[in-house]
């Protein structure tokens, strides 16, 4: 029995040990403590029932193999833009191989990478899969890429980004960097360079000349505990000791009730010549030229935290639950980040206006964290 159950914790581990070993922050160490033996063994087991399902097991490898040219890229996680971002700007490491990769993802996802030249194409239509590649990577074992892999790729060798790692909040712009590099077959040297964000690559990411006075809000979001609702209040505390500053509100359909309240202080005030709504009135590309372009970006976690990463935007950024700083920041990142321990909400304007006062003074070069509670769990 102690035998059994130390095989079944080992077979467990998967889950949250990369297969390329340690260095990606995530809270490993807690999810591994609060999830149960058995239902770590079934997340795991039910992966491996579906390569088995799908013929899959022996289609395995570790690497590309060098012979390999013409490669298909089978995205199919969650279609969310700060996740795209975070798991494909390692793609800058293809050149080093010569790859033709072609990208087959969500249509949504499909629409922001459209004419991004690491692609050979970006295809969301199974009707346009080709039949001549050399190789499949898959972003793992979700059933999704499984199920178009074998339907459409029975025997062709593959390999998953991934593999079994599930569970975990984790650094997965590290982890792609070290997962790419495995799959590339780098060499030490060459895996230890950085991976920066990038977003659609056909568009110029070189520094810009930015606008002092400019500041860019990021309204509305998806999952409550990660959306700021106090804006109009931030303000009202900054313009104390920025006056004259100029706000400009950006966001998508969600971000409409939030960019409501804000324009309402500003009429009330008689301010509206010092702010610009731009909510779900842009294109994406057209939010990072704008976000190229301003001072400072304020962000809760969520898609535009990365789309300003990508545009280099000093950032202040306000975080919550278990997701730690240092799973979406390196030490040089020019970030402020204030974390709270349940929800974004929890965070007092008057702490956030402060965060961009100080930012605003030219101090912000490297990364400022500032803990609401306790620090989340990071191993």
């Amino acid at each position: 029995m102690v035998k059994l159950k130390a095989y079944l914790h080992r077979y467990a581990s998967a889950l949250y040990t990369p297969s390329f070993g340690d260095g990606v922050a995530s809270n490993a160490r807690s999810f591994a403590a609060q999830t149960t033996l058995s239902k770590k063994v079934w997340l795991r087991f039910k992966r491996d029932l579906a390569l088995a399902l799908t013929g899959q097991f022996f289609c395995q490898h570790a690497a590309i193999p060098a012979s390999a040219k013409r490669v298909l890229y089978v995205y199919l996680g969650m279609p969310q833009l700060g996740d795209s971002i975070m798991d494909l700007s390692a793609r800058t490491l293809w050149g080093r191989r010569g790859l033709e990769v072609e990208l087959f993802t969500h249509a949504s996802i499909a629409s922001f990478y459209e004419g991004d030249p690491s692609f050979a194409r970006v295809l969301s239509n199974r009707a346009d899969l080709a039949k001549s590649y050399d190789f499949v990577v898959l972003q793992s074992y979700n059933w999704k890429c499984l199920k178009l892999k074998w339907r459409y790729f029975l025997t062709k060798p593959f390999l998953a980004l991934h593999g079994h790692y599930y569970g975990p909040e984790f650094n997965r712009l590290d982890f792609a960097r070290h997962a790419w590099g495995r799959a590339l077959d780098l060499t030490a040297s060459q895996q230890n360079v950085a991976v920066k964000s990038v977003f659609n690559l056909k568009l110029d990411h070189q520094p810009h000349d930015r606008e002092q006075d400019t500041i860019a809000l990021a309204l509305g979001g998806v999952v409550s505990w990660r959306t700021y609702s106090r804006w109009f209040e931030l303000i009202a505390h900054a313009q104390r000791a920025l006056p004259q500053h100029r706000w400009l509100l950006l966001g998508a359909e969600n971000g409409l009730s939030g960019a409501g309240e804000v324009m309402s202080y500003f009429e009330k005030t008689a301010q509206t010549h010092l702010v610009e709504n731009c909510v779900n009135q842009l294109t994406l590309t057209q939010v990072f030229k704008r976000l190229q372009k301003v001072a400072l970006l304020v962000t809760a976690d969520g898609g535009l935290l990365h789309l300003g990463k990508a545009a280099q935007a000093p950032m202040v950024v306000l975080m919550a639950g278990p997701i730690h700083p240092t799973m979406r920041f390196d030490g040089g990142d020019p970030a402020s980040v204030i974390h709270a321990t349940a929800a974004v909400d929890d965070i007092d304007p008057m702490q956030v206006a402060q965060a961009v006062e100080q930012s605003l003074q030219g101090t912000l070069k490297s990364l400022q964290v500032a803990y609401v509670g306790l620090p989340p769990d990071c191993s």
